[in-house]
Protein backbone atom coordinates (compact mmCIF):
# COMPACT_ATOMS: atom_id res chain seq x y z
CA UNK A 1 0.00 0.00 0.00
CA UNK A 2 1.38 3.43 -0.99
CA UNK A 3 2.52 5.65 1.83
CA UNK A 4 1.10 9.10 2.40
CA UNK A 5 3.31 11.70 0.70
CA UNK A 6 4.18 15.09 2.20
CA UNK A 7 6.17 17.99 0.76
CA UNK A 8 7.85 20.54 2.99
CA UNK A 9 8.51 23.71 0.97
CA UNK A 10 10.50 26.81 1.88
CA UNK A 11 10.46 30.04 -0.11
CA UNK A 12 13.62 31.86 1.05
CA UNK A 13 14.02 35.59 1.21
CA UNK A 14 17.08 35.32 -1.04
CA UNK A 15 20.12 33.06 -1.55
CA UNK A 16 20.98 32.92 2.13
CA UNK A 17 22.41 30.58 4.74
CA UNK A 18 20.29 27.41 4.90
CA UNK A 19 18.03 26.98 7.91
CA UNK A 20 17.15 23.78 9.72
CA UNK A 21 13.44 24.47 10.22
CA UNK A 22 12.10 22.03 7.64
CA UNK A 23 14.87 19.49 8.28
CA UNK A 24 13.68 19.45 11.91
CA UNK A 25 10.07 18.87 10.81
CA UNK A 26 11.15 16.10 8.47
CA UNK A 27 12.93 14.42 11.39
CA UNK A 28 9.71 14.10 13.42
CA UNK A 29 7.57 12.99 10.48
CA UNK A 30 6.14 9.50 11.17
CA UNK A 31 7.79 6.69 9.17
CA UNK A 32 4.44 5.96 7.51
CA UNK A 33 4.74 9.31 5.70
CA UNK A 34 7.13 9.76 2.77
CA UNK A 35 8.53 13.27 3.08
CA UNK A 36 10.74 15.56 1.01
CA UNK A 37 12.15 19.05 1.57
CA UNK A 38 12.21 21.60 -1.27
CA UNK A 39 13.98 24.98 -1.32
CA UNK A 40 12.45 26.68 -4.34
CA UNK A 41 15.61 28.73 -4.98
CA UNK A 42 17.74 25.60 -5.24
CA UNK A 43 15.45 22.99 -6.68
CA UNK A 44 12.65 22.94 -9.23
CA UNK A 45 9.36 22.48 -7.43
CA UNK A 46 7.39 19.90 -9.39
CA UNK A 47 3.76 20.88 -9.08
CA UNK A 48 2.27 17.97 -11.00
CA UNK A 49 3.42 14.96 -8.98
CA UNK A 50 0.89 13.40 -6.59
CA UNK A 51 1.10 14.59 -2.99
CA UNK A 52 -1.29 14.36 -0.02
CA UNK A 53 0.07 17.00 2.36
CA UNK A 54 2.06 20.18 1.81
CA UNK A 55 3.76 22.30 4.47
CA UNK A 56 4.95 25.77 3.39
CA UNK A 57 7.09 28.29 5.26
CA UNK A 58 8.13 31.76 4.15
CA UNK A 59 9.13 34.99 5.85
CA UNK A 60 7.15 38.19 5.36
CA UNK A 61 8.80 39.36 2.09
CA UNK A 62 7.88 36.03 0.41
CA UNK A 63 4.58 35.31 2.13
CA UNK A 64 2.49 36.39 -0.87
CA UNK A 65 4.26 33.76 -2.99
CA UNK A 66 3.58 31.24 -0.24
CA UNK A 67 -0.11 32.15 -0.23
CA UNK A 68 -0.31 31.76 -4.02
CA UNK A 69 1.35 28.34 -3.80
CA UNK A 70 -0.98 27.30 -0.99
CA UNK A 71 -4.01 28.37 -3.02
CA UNK A 72 -2.74 26.30 -5.97
CA UNK A 73 -2.39 23.13 -3.92
CA UNK A 74 -5.72 23.59 -2.16
CA UNK A 75 -7.32 23.99 -5.57
CA UNK A 76 -6.07 20.49 -6.34
CA UNK A 77 -7.53 19.04 -3.17
CA UNK A 78 -4.24 18.81 -1.25
CA UNK A 79 -4.14 19.53 2.48
CA UNK A 80 -2.00 22.63 3.05
CA UNK A 81 -0.26 23.75 6.26
CA UNK A 82 1.41 27.16 6.66
CA UNK A 83 4.00 27.98 9.32
CA UNK A 84 6.90 30.26 10.16
CA UNK A 85 7.31 33.74 11.60
CA UNK A 86 4.68 35.47 9.48
CA UNK A 87 2.05 32.77 9.87
CA UNK A 88 2.65 32.81 13.64
CA UNK A 89 2.14 36.58 13.74
CA UNK A 90 -0.88 36.59 11.40
CA UNK A 91 -2.59 33.20 11.82
CA UNK A 92 -6.07 34.32 10.77
CA UNK A 93 -4.71 35.88 7.59
CA UNK A 94 -2.69 32.73 6.81
CA UNK A 95 -5.72 30.52 7.47
CA UNK A 96 -7.49 32.14 4.51
CA UNK A 97 -5.01 30.29 2.28
CA UNK A 98 -4.46 27.05 4.18
CA UNK A 99 -6.29 24.22 5.89
CA UNK A 100 -4.11 24.60 8.99
CA UNK A 101 -1.66 27.10 10.44
CA UNK A 102 1.13 26.15 12.84
CA UNK A 103 2.13 28.87 15.31
CA UNK A 104 5.56 28.90 16.92
CA UNK A 105 7.89 25.93 16.99
CA UNK A 106 6.42 23.34 14.69
CA UNK A 107 7.60 19.83 15.62
CA UNK A 108 4.75 18.89 17.97
CA UNK A 109 2.04 20.32 15.71
CA UNK A 110 3.50 18.85 12.51
CA UNK A 111 3.74 15.42 14.11
CA UNK A 112 0.10 15.68 15.21
CA UNK A 113 -1.00 16.82 11.76
CA UNK A 114 0.74 13.88 10.13
CA UNK A 115 -0.93 11.46 12.54
CA UNK A 116 -4.30 13.05 11.81
CA UNK A 117 -3.68 12.69 8.08
CA UNK A 118 -3.01 8.99 8.57
CA UNK A 119 -6.13 8.40 10.66
CA UNK A 120 -8.67 11.22 10.20
CA UNK A 121 -7.66 13.67 7.43
CA UNK A 122 -10.78 15.79 7.97
CA UNK A 123 -9.47 16.73 11.42
CA UNK A 124 -6.63 18.74 9.89
CA UNK A 125 -7.93 22.30 10.13
CA UNK A 126 -7.59 25.51 12.12
CA UNK A 127 -4.75 27.04 14.11
CA UNK A 128 -2.32 24.73 15.95
CA UNK A 129 -0.65 26.08 19.10
CA UNK A 130 0.92 23.03 20.69
CA UNK A 131 3.48 23.09 23.51
CA UNK A 132 7.07 23.39 22.28
CA UNK A 133 9.05 20.15 22.06
CA UNK A 134 11.57 18.90 24.58
CA UNK A 135 14.80 19.60 22.70
CA UNK A 136 16.53 16.62 24.30
CA UNK A 137 13.85 14.30 22.89
CA UNK A 138 14.18 15.46 19.29
CA UNK A 139 16.06 13.46 16.65
CA UNK A 140 18.78 15.08 14.58
CA UNK A 141 17.59 17.30 11.69
CA UNK A 142 17.14 15.47 8.40
CA UNK A 143 19.86 17.37 6.57
CA UNK A 144 20.03 14.53 4.04
CA UNK A 145 16.61 15.63 2.78
CA UNK A 146 17.46 19.35 2.77
CA UNK A 147 20.01 18.92 -0.06
CA UNK A 148 22.58 20.90 1.90
CA UNK A 149 25.21 20.19 -0.75
CA UNK A 150 23.54 22.86 -2.90
CA UNK A 151 24.61 25.57 -0.47
CA UNK A 152 28.09 26.91 0.14
CA UNK A 153 30.48 24.47 1.86
CA UNK A 154 31.32 27.21 4.40
CA UNK A 155 27.77 27.50 5.80
CA UNK A 156 26.77 24.01 6.94
CA UNK A 157 23.96 24.70 9.44
CA UNK A 158 24.17 23.51 13.04
CA UNK A 159 21.79 24.35 15.89
CA UNK A 160 22.54 24.45 19.62
CA UNK A 161 19.73 26.62 21.04
CA UNK A 162 16.41 28.25 20.31
CA UNK A 163 15.11 31.69 21.13
CA UNK A 164 16.72 34.77 22.62
CA UNK A 165 16.50 36.07 26.19
CA UNK A 166 16.19 39.67 24.95
CA UNK A 167 13.03 41.36 23.64
CA UNK A 168 13.95 44.09 21.15
CA UNK A 169 10.88 45.88 19.80
CA UNK A 170 11.77 45.21 16.15
CA UNK A 171 12.53 41.47 16.54
CA UNK A 172 10.12 38.53 16.43
CA UNK A 173 12.52 35.86 17.74
CA UNK A 174 11.24 35.84 21.32
CA UNK A 175 7.64 35.63 20.13
CA UNK A 176 8.40 32.66 17.86
CA UNK A 177 9.92 30.41 20.53
CA UNK A 178 9.12 29.46 24.10
CA UNK A 179 11.94 31.19 25.93
CA UNK A 180 15.63 30.47 25.52
CA UNK A 181 16.45 26.76 25.53
CA UNK A 182 19.48 24.69 24.66
CA UNK A 183 20.01 21.26 23.13
CA UNK A 184 22.11 18.72 25.02
CA UNK A 185 25.69 19.26 23.88
CA UNK A 186 25.87 15.59 22.87
CA UNK A 187 23.11 16.37 20.34
CA UNK A 188 25.11 19.31 18.93
CA UNK A 189 28.32 17.30 18.68
CA UNK A 190 26.48 14.56 16.81
CA UNK A 191 25.42 17.18 14.23
CA UNK A 192 29.09 18.09 13.85
CA UNK A 193 30.18 14.46 13.55
CA UNK A 194 27.64 13.70 10.84
CA UNK A 195 28.49 16.62 8.63
CA UNK A 196 29.21 15.67 4.99
CA UNK A 197 32.83 15.20 3.96
CA UNK A 198 32.77 18.26 1.66
CA UNK A 199 31.90 20.70 4.47
CA UNK A 200 34.62 23.29 5.11
CA UNK A 201 33.00 25.27 7.93
CA UNK A 202 29.89 25.31 10.12
CA UNK A 203 27.44 28.09 10.87
CA UNK A 204 25.32 28.14 14.03
CA UNK A 205 21.87 29.30 12.95
CA UNK A 206 20.83 30.07 16.54
CA UNK A 207 19.34 33.50 17.18
CA UNK A 208 21.83 33.90 20.03
CA UNK A 209 24.36 31.14 20.65
CA UNK A 210 25.59 32.84 23.84
CA UNK A 211 22.26 33.25 25.61
CA UNK A 212 23.55 30.98 28.39
CA UNK A 213 27.26 31.68 28.89
CA UNK A 214 27.95 28.58 31.00
CA UNK A 215 26.45 26.37 28.32
CA UNK A 216 28.31 28.21 25.56
CA UNK A 217 31.67 27.82 27.29
CA UNK A 218 31.14 24.08 27.73
CA UNK A 219 30.11 23.76 24.09
CA UNK A 220 33.20 25.65 22.91
CA UNK A 221 35.48 23.38 24.94
CA UNK A 222 33.98 20.34 23.23
CA UNK A 223 34.07 21.91 19.75
CA UNK A 224 37.79 22.54 20.19
CA UNK A 225 38.30 18.77 19.93
CA UNK A 226 37.04 18.78 16.34
CA UNK A 227 38.98 21.67 14.84
CA UNK A 228 36.20 22.72 12.46
CA UNK A 229 35.93 26.46 11.62
CA UNK A 230 32.53 27.98 12.40
CA UNK A 231 30.61 31.22 12.60
CA UNK A 232 27.82 32.17 14.98
CA UNK A 233 25.34 34.86 15.93
CA UNK A 234 25.76 36.21 19.45
CA UNK A 235 24.79 39.30 21.37
CA UNK A 236 27.64 41.77 21.79
CA UNK A 237 28.11 41.19 25.54
CA UNK A 238 29.69 37.80 24.84
CA UNK A 239 32.75 39.75 23.67
CA UNK A 240 33.32 41.52 27.01
CA UNK A 241 35.38 38.72 28.50
CA UNK A 242 38.72 38.12 26.74
CA UNK A 243 38.74 34.57 28.10
CA UNK A 244 35.48 33.81 26.25
CA UNK A 245 36.87 35.17 23.00
CA UNK A 246 40.05 33.16 23.40
CA UNK A 247 37.98 30.06 24.07
CA UNK A 248 35.93 30.76 20.93
CA UNK A 249 39.05 31.13 18.80
CA UNK A 250 40.55 27.91 20.15
CA UNK A 251 37.27 26.16 19.37
CA UNK A 252 37.53 27.24 15.72
CA UNK A 253 35.35 30.37 15.67
CA UNK A 254 36.18 32.59 12.68
CA UNK A 255 33.14 34.91 12.69
CA UNK A 256 30.90 36.48 15.33
CA UNK A 257 27.84 38.30 14.01
CA UNK A 258 26.08 40.72 16.34
CA UNK A 259 23.22 43.14 15.99
CA UNK A 260 24.78 46.43 17.08
CA UNK A 261 21.89 48.25 15.37
CA UNK A 262 22.89 51.89 16.02
CA UNK A 263 25.53 54.26 17.35
CA UNK A 264 22.66 56.43 18.62
CA UNK A 265 22.17 55.53 22.29
CA UNK A 266 18.62 56.88 22.34
CA UNK A 267 17.66 54.47 19.56
CA UNK A 268 19.12 51.57 21.51
CA UNK A 269 17.35 52.57 24.72
CA UNK A 270 13.94 53.18 23.18
CA UNK A 271 13.88 49.89 21.25
CA UNK A 272 14.80 47.75 24.26
CA UNK A 273 18.19 46.86 22.83
CA UNK A 274 19.90 46.80 26.26
CA UNK A 275 23.27 47.91 24.89
CA UNK A 276 25.76 50.75 25.34
CA UNK A 277 27.04 52.24 22.09
CA UNK A 278 30.21 53.57 23.70
CA UNK A 279 31.27 49.97 24.42
CA UNK A 280 31.09 48.88 20.80
CA UNK A 281 34.57 49.98 19.69
CA UNK A 282 36.32 48.11 22.51
CA UNK A 283 34.23 44.97 21.91
CA UNK A 284 34.99 44.96 18.19
CA UNK A 285 38.70 45.49 18.83
CA UNK A 286 38.72 42.58 21.30
CA UNK A 287 37.06 40.26 18.78
CA UNK A 288 39.44 41.14 15.98
CA UNK A 289 42.54 40.89 18.15
CA UNK A 290 41.68 37.20 18.45
CA UNK A 291 41.59 36.92 14.66
CA UNK A 292 37.80 36.52 14.58
CA UNK A 293 35.79 38.45 12.02
CA UNK A 294 33.51 40.94 13.76
CA UNK A 295 30.31 41.25 11.74
CA UNK A 296 27.91 44.04 12.65
CA UNK A 297 24.27 44.52 11.66
CA UNK A 298 23.07 48.12 11.60
CA UNK A 299 19.57 49.62 11.34
CA UNK A 300 18.48 53.12 10.40
CA UNK A 301 15.27 55.10 10.44
CA UNK A 302 14.46 54.90 14.14
CA UNK A 303 12.46 57.84 15.48
CA UNK A 304 15.57 59.27 17.16
CA UNK A 305 17.76 59.14 14.01
CA UNK A 306 18.50 62.40 12.20
CA UNK A 307 20.20 62.65 8.78
CA UNK A 308 23.62 62.94 10.45
CA UNK A 309 23.33 59.35 11.76
CA UNK A 310 24.95 58.09 8.57
CA UNK A 311 28.05 60.24 8.92
CA UNK A 312 28.32 59.34 12.62
CA UNK A 313 28.09 55.65 11.75
CA UNK A 314 30.69 55.97 9.00
CA UNK A 315 33.09 57.70 11.41
CA UNK A 316 32.61 54.86 13.88
CA UNK A 317 33.11 52.14 11.26
CA UNK A 318 36.34 53.69 10.01
CA UNK A 319 37.68 54.20 13.53
CA UNK A 320 36.77 50.71 14.76
CA UNK A 321 38.01 48.92 11.62
CA UNK A 322 35.17 46.39 11.85
CA UNK A 323 35.67 43.80 9.10
CA UNK A 324 32.11 43.12 7.98
CA UNK A 325 28.76 44.94 8.17
CA UNK A 326 25.25 44.92 6.80
CA UNK A 327 22.98 47.96 6.67
CA UNK A 328 19.21 48.13 6.51
CA UNK A 329 16.17 50.18 7.35
CA UNK A 330 14.13 49.13 10.34
CA UNK A 331 11.84 46.32 9.17
CA UNK A 332 8.69 46.32 11.35
CA UNK A 333 7.66 42.71 10.77
CA UNK A 334 4.03 41.91 11.59
CA UNK A 335 3.63 40.75 15.16
CA UNK A 336 6.41 42.94 16.58
CA UNK A 337 5.72 45.88 18.90
CA UNK A 338 7.22 48.18 16.27
CA UNK A 339 4.71 47.07 13.63
CA UNK A 340 1.77 47.56 15.97
CA UNK A 341 2.95 51.05 16.92
CA UNK A 342 3.57 52.21 13.37
CA UNK A 343 0.22 50.81 12.25
CA UNK A 344 -1.52 52.60 15.13
CA UNK A 345 0.24 55.88 14.28
CA UNK A 346 -0.56 55.56 10.57
CA UNK A 347 3.13 55.72 9.58
CA UNK A 348 3.39 52.62 7.40
CA UNK A 349 4.10 53.76 3.86
CA UNK A 350 2.99 50.40 2.52
CA UNK A 351 1.43 47.19 3.75
CA UNK A 352 2.63 45.29 0.69
CA UNK A 353 4.63 42.44 2.20
CA UNK A 354 6.90 42.31 -0.85
CA UNK A 355 8.42 45.59 0.33
CA UNK A 356 9.50 44.29 3.75
CA UNK A 357 12.95 43.32 2.50
CA UNK A 358 15.05 45.85 4.38
CA UNK A 359 18.28 47.27 2.93
CA UNK A 360 17.23 50.59 1.39
CA UNK A 361 13.53 49.73 1.06
CA UNK A 362 11.64 52.17 3.30
CA UNK A 363 8.27 51.01 4.66
CA UNK A 364 7.93 53.41 7.63
CA UNK A 365 7.79 57.20 7.42
CA UNK A 366 10.75 58.40 9.53
CA UNK A 367 10.19 61.16 12.06
CA UNK A 368 13.34 63.24 11.55
CA UNK A 369 14.16 62.72 7.87
CA UNK A 370 12.37 62.03 4.63
CA UNK A 371 12.05 58.53 3.16
CA UNK A 372 14.38 59.59 0.33
CA UNK A 373 17.01 60.80 2.80
CA UNK A 374 16.83 57.47 4.62
CA UNK A 375 17.05 55.46 1.42
CA UNK A 376 19.90 57.54 0.01
CA UNK A 377 21.80 57.51 3.33
CA UNK A 378 21.79 53.71 3.60
CA UNK A 379 22.81 53.30 -0.02
CA UNK A 380 25.69 55.77 0.22
CA UNK A 381 26.93 54.37 3.53
CA UNK A 382 26.96 50.83 2.13
CA UNK A 383 28.85 51.85 -0.98
CA UNK A 384 31.40 53.83 1.06
CA UNK A 385 31.99 50.96 3.44
CA UNK A 386 32.31 48.48 0.57
CA UNK A 387 34.38 50.73 -1.66
CA UNK A 388 37.64 49.37 -3.08
CA UNK A 389 39.62 51.93 -1.11
CA UNK A 390 38.09 51.00 2.25
CA UNK A 391 38.22 47.25 1.66
CA UNK A 392 41.89 47.51 0.70
CA UNK A 393 42.55 49.33 3.98
CA UNK A 394 40.82 46.54 5.91
CA UNK A 395 42.76 43.94 3.92
CA UNK A 396 46.07 45.47 5.00
CA UNK A 397 44.99 45.51 8.66
CA UNK A 398 43.71 41.92 8.56
CA UNK A 399 46.87 40.64 6.88
CA UNK A 400 48.95 41.94 9.81
CA UNK A 401 47.01 39.82 12.30
CA UNK A 402 48.62 36.34 12.48
CA UNK A 403 45.52 34.91 14.18
CA UNK A 404 43.26 35.81 11.28
CA UNK A 405 42.50 32.84 8.99
CA UNK A 406 45.06 30.49 10.55
CA UNK A 407 43.82 27.71 8.27
CA UNK A 408 45.68 29.41 5.41
CA UNK A 409 49.43 29.51 5.79
CA UNK A 410 52.34 30.53 3.60
CA UNK A 411 51.92 32.40 0.34
CA UNK A 412 48.17 31.59 0.06
CA UNK A 413 47.13 33.59 3.11
CA UNK A 414 47.38 37.12 1.74
CA UNK A 415 45.63 36.33 -1.58
CA UNK A 416 42.77 34.71 0.32
CA UNK A 417 42.37 37.73 2.62
CA UNK A 418 42.56 40.05 -0.39
CA UNK A 419 39.89 38.08 -2.24
CA UNK A 420 37.52 37.93 0.73
CA UNK A 421 37.70 41.69 1.17
CA UNK A 422 37.37 42.67 -2.45
CA UNK A 423 34.67 40.13 -3.21
CA UNK A 424 32.52 42.07 -0.74
CA UNK A 425 32.80 45.09 -3.05
CA UNK A 426 31.06 43.14 -5.80
CA UNK A 427 28.59 41.49 -3.43
CA UNK A 428 27.25 44.71 -1.95
CA UNK A 429 27.49 46.81 -5.10
CA UNK A 430 24.94 44.65 -6.86
CA UNK A 431 22.76 44.75 -3.75
CA UNK A 432 22.70 48.54 -3.47
CA UNK A 433 22.97 49.93 -7.01
CA UNK A 434 19.32 49.92 -8.16
CA UNK A 435 19.95 48.69 -11.71
CA UNK A 436 22.16 45.83 -10.51
CA UNK A 437 19.72 44.95 -7.73
CA UNK A 438 16.96 44.72 -10.34
CA UNK A 439 19.13 42.31 -12.32
CA UNK A 440 19.96 40.23 -9.23
CA UNK A 441 16.28 39.90 -8.26
CA UNK A 442 15.61 38.38 -11.66
CA UNK A 443 18.66 36.15 -11.84
CA UNK A 444 18.44 34.68 -8.32
CA UNK A 445 15.38 32.49 -9.08
CA UNK A 446 17.27 30.97 -12.01
CA UNK A 447 19.71 29.40 -9.56
CA UNK A 448 17.44 26.39 -9.18
CA UNK A 449 17.93 25.49 -12.86
CA UNK A 450 21.71 25.00 -12.59
CA UNK A 451 21.26 21.46 -11.26
CA UNK A 452 20.74 19.76 -14.59
CA UNK A 453 20.25 16.30 -13.11
CA UNK A 454 16.92 17.46 -11.69
CA UNK A 455 15.56 17.43 -15.25
CA UNK A 456 15.95 13.65 -15.38
CA UNK A 457 14.47 12.82 -11.99
CA UNK A 458 10.90 13.97 -12.43
CA UNK A 459 10.27 14.02 -8.67
CA UNK A 460 11.14 16.00 -5.56
CA UNK A 461 11.12 12.80 -3.49
CA UNK A 462 14.76 11.81 -3.70
CA UNK A 463 17.51 11.58 -1.15
CA UNK A 464 21.00 13.00 -1.28
CA UNK A 465 23.84 10.49 -1.35
CA UNK A 466 26.58 12.61 0.21
CA UNK A 467 28.96 10.76 2.47
CA UNK A 468 29.14 11.82 6.13
CA UNK A 469 32.53 12.80 7.41
CA UNK A 470 34.46 10.30 9.46
CA UNK A 471 35.45 12.22 12.57
CA UNK A 472 37.72 10.87 15.27
CA UNK A 473 37.34 12.80 18.50
CA UNK A 474 38.16 12.06 22.12
CA UNK A 475 35.28 10.53 24.11
CA UNK A 476 33.20 12.87 26.22
CA UNK A 477 34.41 12.41 29.78
CA UNK A 478 33.27 15.55 31.57
CA UNK A 479 30.41 15.36 34.07
CA UNK A 480 28.96 18.73 33.05
CA UNK A 481 25.14 18.78 33.24
CA UNK A 482 25.10 20.29 29.76
CA UNK A 483 26.65 17.20 28.20
CA UNK A 484 23.94 14.68 28.85
CA UNK A 485 22.97 12.86 25.69
CA UNK A 486 19.52 12.45 24.20
CA UNK A 487 17.96 9.42 25.88
CA UNK A 488 19.56 10.19 29.25
CA UNK A 489 18.07 12.34 31.99
CA UNK A 490 19.52 14.51 34.65
CA UNK A 491 18.31 13.53 38.15
CA UNK A 492 14.82 14.73 38.91
CA UNK A 493 14.07 15.91 35.37
CA UNK A 494 10.69 15.28 33.79
CA UNK A 495 10.86 13.98 30.23
CA UNK A 496 8.20 14.63 27.61
CA UNK A 497 7.27 11.79 25.31
CA UNK A 498 9.86 11.81 22.49
CA UNK A 499 8.50 12.68 19.06
CA UNK A 500 9.86 11.39 15.80
CA UNK A 501 11.96 8.52 17.02
CA UNK A 502 12.90 7.61 13.45
CA UNK A 503 15.73 9.96 12.43
CA UNK A 504 16.33 8.40 9.04
CA UNK A 505 19.59 7.88 7.15
CA UNK A 506 22.17 10.63 7.32
CA UNK A 507 20.11 12.58 9.84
Amino acid sequence: MARLRAKLITIPWELEVPTLALACLAAVTPPEVEVCVVDVLRERLLLDEPVDLVGITASTPRIKAAYALADFYRGRGVKVVLGGHHATAMPEEALEHADAVVCGEGETSWRRICEQMLERPDDVHGVYRDPPPDLAALPLPRTDLAKIERYQPFYYPVMASRGCPEACSFCFAKRMTCGYRTYPIGHVLEQVRRRPSWVKALYFVDDNLAGDLDYTRELLRELAKYGVPFGAQVRHEFSRDPADLRLAREAGCVLLSSGYESVNQRSLDRTGKNATATDYAALIAAIQREGIIASGNWMFGFDWDTPDIFEATWDFLRASGIWHCSFTTEIPFPGTPSYKRYLREGRLLTTDYDDFVGKDKVVVRPKQMTPDELRRGIRQLTLRYYSVRHRHRLYREAAKNPRFLPHFQGWTRRPVIWFLNHFQVFLYTYRMVPALRWLYDRLAPLNRHRHVRDLFRGTNFWRSTFEPAVVSAPPITTTSPFLWRAGEMRPGERRLVPVGAEAGPGA
